[in-house]
Protein backbone atom coordinates (compact mmCIF):
# COMPACT_ATOMS: atom_id res chain seq x y z
CA UNK A 1 0.00 0.00 0.00
CA UNK A 2 2.78 2.58 1.01
CA UNK A 3 4.53 1.30 -2.60
CA UNK A 4 1.50 2.22 -4.40
CA UNK A 5 1.28 5.58 -2.28
CA UNK A 6 4.14 6.25 -3.37
CA UNK A 7 3.85 5.28 -7.02
CA UNK A 8 0.34 7.77 -7.14
CA UNK A 9 2.66 10.45 -5.76
CA UNK A 10 5.20 10.35 -8.22
CA UNK A 11 2.96 10.07 -11.26
CA UNK A 12 0.83 12.92 -9.96
CA UNK A 13 3.48 15.01 -9.61
CA UNK A 14 5.12 14.22 -13.13
CA UNK A 15 1.43 14.75 -14.58
CA UNK A 16 0.83 18.17 -12.97
CA UNK A 17 3.67 19.44 -13.01
CA UNK A 18 5.45 18.24 -15.77
CA UNK A 19 9.49 19.40 -16.51
CA UNK A 20 9.48 21.31 -19.64
CA UNK A 21 7.40 21.84 -22.33
CA UNK A 22 5.07 18.87 -23.32
CA UNK A 23 3.23 20.54 -26.01
CA UNK A 24 4.88 19.19 -29.69
CA UNK A 25 2.25 20.22 -31.87
CA UNK A 26 4.34 23.38 -33.83
CA UNK A 27 6.66 20.09 -34.36
CA UNK A 28 3.72 18.17 -35.84
CA UNK A 29 2.56 21.45 -38.07
CA UNK A 30 5.90 21.48 -39.01
CA UNK A 31 6.13 17.61 -40.61
CA UNK A 32 2.76 18.50 -42.12
CA UNK A 33 4.36 21.44 -43.84
CA UNK A 34 6.99 20.02 -44.89
CA UNK A 35 5.52 16.80 -46.67
CA UNK A 36 3.66 18.66 -48.55
CA UNK A 37 6.74 21.42 -49.45
CA UNK A 38 7.78 20.96 -53.24
CA UNK A 39 11.56 21.62 -51.96
CA UNK A 40 12.21 20.18 -48.44
CA UNK A 41 16.28 21.59 -48.44
CA UNK A 42 14.62 25.20 -48.81
CA UNK A 43 11.61 24.01 -46.54
CA UNK A 44 13.80 23.32 -43.87
CA UNK A 45 16.53 26.61 -44.71
CA UNK A 46 13.55 28.67 -44.13
CA UNK A 47 12.00 27.03 -41.35
CA UNK A 48 14.41 25.48 -39.36
CA UNK A 49 13.52 22.50 -36.72
CA UNK A 50 15.37 23.75 -34.00
CA UNK A 51 12.53 26.66 -33.85
CA UNK A 52 9.83 23.90 -33.56
CA UNK A 53 11.65 21.36 -31.23
CA UNK A 54 13.27 23.42 -28.63
CA UNK A 55 15.58 22.11 -25.55
CA UNK A 56 12.83 22.61 -23.07
CA UNK A 57 11.00 19.63 -25.95
CA UNK A 58 13.73 17.57 -25.00
CA UNK A 59 13.87 18.58 -20.89
CA UNK A 60 10.19 16.86 -21.25
CA UNK A 61 11.95 14.03 -23.22
CA UNK A 62 14.41 13.04 -20.42
CA UNK A 63 11.99 14.06 -17.70
CA UNK A 64 9.81 11.01 -19.62
CA UNK A 65 12.30 8.74 -18.98
CA UNK A 66 13.28 9.33 -15.89
CA UNK A 67 9.97 8.61 -14.69
CA UNK A 68 9.96 5.36 -16.36
CA UNK A 69 13.01 4.55 -14.91
CA UNK A 70 11.93 5.33 -11.47
CA UNK A 71 8.54 3.52 -11.62
CA UNK A 72 10.40 0.32 -13.06
CA UNK A 73 12.34 0.49 -10.20
CA UNK A 74 9.54 1.00 -7.59
CA UNK A 75 7.65 -2.08 -9.84
CA UNK A 76 10.77 -4.25 -9.04
CA UNK A 77 11.01 -3.23 -5.47
CA UNK A 78 7.18 -4.77 -5.74
CA UNK A 79 8.06 -7.58 -7.51
CA UNK A 80 11.02 -8.51 -5.45
CA UNK A 81 8.58 -8.53 -1.78
CA UNK A 82 6.01 -10.26 -3.71
CA UNK A 83 8.41 -13.12 -4.91
CA UNK A 84 9.94 -13.26 -1.40
CA UNK A 85 6.42 -13.76 0.04
CA UNK A 86 5.63 -16.22 -2.65
CA UNK A 87 8.97 -18.12 -0.87
CA UNK A 88 8.00 -17.58 1.84
CA UNK A 89 11.46 -15.54 2.34
CA UNK A 90 11.12 -12.75 5.28
CA UNK A 91 9.89 -9.64 4.01
CA UNK A 92 12.76 -7.92 5.86
CA UNK A 93 15.28 -9.65 3.30
CA UNK A 94 13.38 -7.81 0.31
CA UNK A 95 15.38 -4.57 0.80
CA UNK A 96 18.74 -6.51 0.79
CA UNK A 97 17.71 -8.67 -1.98
CA UNK A 98 16.96 -5.28 -3.93
CA UNK A 99 19.77 -3.64 -3.48
CA UNK A 100 22.53 -5.63 -3.74
CA UNK A 101 20.97 -6.95 -7.21
CA UNK A 102 19.45 -3.70 -8.93
CA UNK A 103 22.67 -2.41 -9.66
CA UNK A 104 23.11 -5.10 -12.24
CA UNK A 105 20.02 -4.64 -14.19
CA UNK A 106 20.45 0.03 -13.69
CA UNK A 107 23.98 -1.00 -15.58
CA UNK A 108 22.60 -3.33 -18.07
CA UNK A 109 19.40 -1.51 -18.91
CA UNK A 110 21.61 1.89 -19.56
CA UNK A 111 24.17 -0.04 -22.02
CA UNK A 112 20.86 -0.75 -24.12
CA UNK A 113 18.51 1.99 -24.09
CA UNK A 114 20.40 3.33 -27.19
CA UNK A 115 20.31 -0.18 -28.85
CA UNK A 116 16.81 -0.21 -27.99
CA UNK A 117 15.25 3.26 -29.17
CA UNK A 118 16.95 1.81 -32.83
CA UNK A 119 15.23 -1.26 -32.30
CA UNK A 120 12.04 0.38 -31.63
CA UNK A 121 12.18 2.78 -34.78
CA UNK A 122 13.13 0.06 -36.63
CA UNK A 123 10.82 -2.96 -35.69
CA UNK A 124 7.91 -1.12 -34.08
CA UNK A 125 6.50 -4.63 -33.36
CA UNK A 126 9.60 -6.31 -31.62
CA UNK A 127 8.64 -5.99 -28.23
CA UNK A 128 5.72 -7.93 -28.63
CA UNK A 129 7.96 -10.47 -28.53
CA UNK A 130 10.99 -9.41 -26.67
CA UNK A 131 8.84 -8.68 -23.52
CA UNK A 132 7.68 -12.38 -23.01
CA UNK A 133 11.11 -13.86 -23.64
CA UNK A 134 12.44 -11.77 -21.05
CA UNK A 135 9.46 -11.68 -18.16
CA UNK A 136 11.51 -13.73 -16.07
CA UNK A 137 14.82 -11.96 -15.98
CA UNK A 138 14.38 -9.44 -13.53
CA UNK A 139 14.23 -12.52 -11.32
CA UNK A 140 16.89 -14.57 -12.04
CA UNK A 141 19.18 -11.67 -11.44
CA UNK A 142 17.39 -10.84 -8.15
CA UNK A 143 16.75 -14.29 -6.94
CA UNK A 144 18.84 -16.75 -8.54
CA UNK A 145 21.83 -14.66 -8.51
CA UNK A 146 22.73 -15.01 -12.34
CA UNK A 147 24.55 -12.63 -14.34
CA UNK A 148 22.45 -10.53 -16.83
CA UNK A 149 23.40 -12.25 -19.80
CA UNK A 150 22.91 -15.55 -18.40
CA UNK A 151 19.56 -14.66 -17.03
CA UNK A 152 18.74 -12.89 -20.34
CA UNK A 153 19.43 -16.34 -22.25
CA UNK A 154 18.13 -18.61 -19.41
CA UNK A 155 14.47 -16.45 -19.47
CA UNK A 156 14.43 -16.93 -23.29
CA UNK A 157 14.57 -20.67 -22.69
CA UNK A 158 12.42 -21.07 -19.28
CA UNK A 159 9.43 -19.14 -20.55
CA UNK A 160 9.20 -21.51 -23.72
CA UNK A 161 5.73 -22.71 -23.58
CA UNK A 162 4.67 -19.30 -21.73
CA UNK A 163 5.26 -16.60 -24.07
CA UNK A 164 1.85 -16.87 -25.58
CA UNK A 165 0.11 -16.48 -22.58
CA UNK A 166 1.67 -13.67 -20.72
CA UNK A 167 1.21 -11.95 -23.87
CA UNK A 168 -2.08 -12.09 -23.59
CA UNK A 169 -2.28 -11.41 -19.98
CA UNK A 170 -0.08 -8.39 -20.48
CA UNK A 171 -2.40 -7.36 -23.10
CA UNK A 172 -5.44 -7.83 -21.28
CA UNK A 173 -3.94 -5.53 -18.38
CA UNK A 174 -2.88 -2.72 -21.11
CA UNK A 175 -6.81 -3.09 -22.63
CA UNK A 176 -8.68 -2.56 -19.11
CA UNK A 177 -6.16 0.31 -18.28
CA UNK A 178 -7.02 2.02 -21.66
CA UNK A 179 -11.01 1.34 -21.31
CA UNK A 180 -10.73 2.75 -17.76
CA UNK A 181 -8.88 5.62 -19.17
CA UNK A 182 -10.76 6.07 -21.46
CA UNK A 183 -13.74 6.99 -19.67
CA UNK A 184 -11.95 8.77 -16.99
CA UNK A 185 -11.11 11.30 -19.39
CA UNK A 186 -14.85 11.43 -21.09
CA UNK A 187 -16.04 12.11 -17.68
CA UNK A 188 -13.08 14.65 -16.23
CA UNK A 189 -11.65 17.89 -18.04
CA UNK A 190 -8.71 17.92 -19.51
CA UNK A 191 -5.68 18.78 -17.59
CA UNK A 192 -7.44 19.65 -14.58
CA UNK A 193 -6.13 18.05 -10.98
CA UNK A 194 -8.83 15.61 -10.50
CA UNK A 195 -8.04 13.92 -14.20
CA UNK A 196 -4.37 14.09 -13.20
CA UNK A 197 -5.29 12.43 -9.59
CA UNK A 198 -7.19 9.58 -11.36
CA UNK A 199 -4.86 8.59 -14.25
CA UNK A 200 -1.89 9.07 -11.82
CA UNK A 201 -3.39 6.53 -9.50
CA UNK A 202 -4.19 4.22 -13.15
CA UNK A 203 -0.64 4.68 -13.81
CA UNK A 204 0.97 3.74 -10.30
CA UNK A 205 -1.98 0.88 -9.91
CA UNK A 206 -1.38 -1.02 -13.24
CA UNK A 207 2.26 -0.64 -12.93
CA UNK A 208 2.25 -2.76 -9.47
CA UNK A 209 -0.44 -4.64 -11.15
CA UNK A 210 2.23 -5.73 -13.95
CA UNK A 211 5.08 -6.56 -11.80
CA UNK A 212 2.82 -8.35 -9.49
CA UNK A 213 2.15 -10.57 -12.78
CA UNK A 214 5.81 -10.86 -13.38
CA UNK A 215 6.24 -11.86 -9.36
CA UNK A 216 3.51 -14.79 -10.43
CA UNK A 217 4.93 -15.74 -13.43
CA UNK A 218 8.23 -16.57 -12.15
CA UNK A 219 7.59 -18.06 -9.36
CA UNK A 220 5.54 -20.83 -11.45
CA UNK A 221 8.12 -21.39 -14.18
CA UNK A 222 10.81 -20.99 -11.85
CA UNK A 223 9.57 -23.50 -8.63
CA UNK A 224 6.26 -25.02 -9.49
CA UNK A 225 7.15 -26.56 -12.98
CA UNK A 226 9.66 -28.30 -10.90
Amino acid sequence: MLLLLFAWGVSFLFLQFPIGDPDFSQLFYWYEDMSEASDYIAYIDSHPFTNVFTMQNVIYICSVMGYIALMHLIGLFYFTMYVCDLREVPLSKAPKIYLTRIWWLILYSATLVIPALFALAIFPYIFLFLIPALYIRSGLVMFEKKDIYTATVTSFSKTRGHKFSIFIELAVIFLICTAIRFVVNNLLASGSPGLNLVEAFLLAYFVLVIFRNMGTRFHMITVLNK
